[in-house]
């Protein structure tokens, strides 16, 4: 299943490694790590340009505790590989479908978010596909954000390889295809950012990383069996978030809208290198003004906030809005100066040699 990605976490002994004692975690200074991202991506390989945006999305998820962090560049994920120019290759008043020529996802995605944006601040809507590429788009709330700031309504869907069973099977059919949906509500814009399976496989990476198990009913493994190992998972299949046909469903859909729309493989999409994802663009203006909508929209989120709690608070002792705990460790973190950081990923970043492509 997770073949080609086993082969790129593996790489540099960092995932691999079981740790014999807990994981320390300290606080660090922001611009220190920032700067050792941006100079770690560079030493593997990265044009600069490409290292900002990398270091920016990776930082992005990192100061929200995000799994989707800095962990995907010590475990070797982000390794370059020869790649080409990202280039449109269609393209109308409102739509166009983007060649990423192998390049980083996360720099064909600045490309196609900007790209979405322009055309439907234009045109009052845009649809943006990408493809030809073969690996991570960054965490999506990122995207979502950026297009919720700019007063559109942001859709993106991110498609890659077989990691997920469909419900009812323990073969990996569907990537961990994450969504997210940006509303540019005030004060803050409401930023839904999910994966469709149980777990974020990085979040798998992480636990085997720091010699941990996963929860018990969200992977098989390669039996079909239950799997708390994550090493069994990652040998397996992980579930769908719900652990039913609906979410199974919901995955399904990311597949197709932003892998069989884009033009992206369908089936060995790891070794296929040819990922795919969507972006869509609304801008609310088409249906009256962004401040009509964002009145209308504030009455729903204020009555979602003010709702009655559960008397036992079962569910919890307050109700949070897409992204709003994100958005609460993130401005806590930035006002500190600092994010707390496992020692494991801050030493690792420090050692910059390590990032540097072996040669034969």
């Amino acid at each position: 299943m997770y073949a080609e990605l086993r082969g790129w976490h593996g790489s540099n002994g960092f995932a691999d490694k079981a740790p014999t004692a807990p994981v320390m975690r300290n606080q660090r200074s922001i611009a220190e790590v920032t700067e050792l991202t941006k100079q770690a991506l560079i030493a593997s390989g990265y044009s600069e340009e490409d290292a900002i945006v990398v270091t920016e999305i990776l930082m992005y998820a990192e100061l929200r505790g995000n799994n989707q962090g800095l962990i995907k560049l010590v475990a070797g994920t982000l390794a370059p590989r020869p790649s080409g120019e990202i280039k449109v290759t269609r393209e109308t008043g409102v739509s166009a479908l983007i060649d990423g020529g192998q390049r980083i996802g996360m720099a064909i995605m600045r490309q196609a978010v900007d790209l979405a944006i322009k055309k439907a601040k234009i045109s009052g809507m845009a649809v943006v596909g990408l493809t030809n590429y073969a690996s991570a788009t960054g965490a999506l709330g990122v995207w979502g954000r950026d297009i919720a700031r700019n007063g559109l309504i942001g859709m993106v869907f991110s498609q890659c390889p077989e990691m997920v069973a469909p419900y009812g099977s323990y073969e990996p059919l569907y990537g961990t295809n994450p969504f997210s949906i940006g509303i540019p509500t005030t004060p803050r814009p409401q930023v839904l950012d999910m994966a469709t399976s149980a777990y974020a496989y990085f979040g798998v990476v992480t636990a085997q990383a720091e010699g941990k198990p996963i929860p018990e009913d969200i992977a098989w493994d390669a039996e079909g069996h239950p799997a708390m190992n994550p090493t069994d998972a990652l040998k397996g299949a992980l579930r769908s978030f719900d652990r039913s046909y609906k979410g199974s469903h919901i995955g399904l859909m990311v597949e197709l809208l932003g892998g069989a729309l884009t033009g992206a493989a369908m089936e060995n999409k790891g070794p296929a290198r040819k990922w795919g994802s969507l972006v869509v663009c609304i801008d609310p203006a088409v249906f009256g003004t962004l401040e009509e909508f964002q009145a209308n929209a504030n009455i729903m989120c204020e009555r979602v906030k003010n709702a009655k709690i559960l008397p036992d608070q079962a569910e919890g002792a307050s109700i949070y809005l897409p992204g709003e705990r994100g958005d609460a460790l993130e401005a806590k973190n930035l006002a500190a100066g600092t994010l707390e950081l496992s020692d494991d990923v801050y030493f690792a970043l420090k050692d910059t040699q390590r990032f540097v492509p072996k040669t034969a």
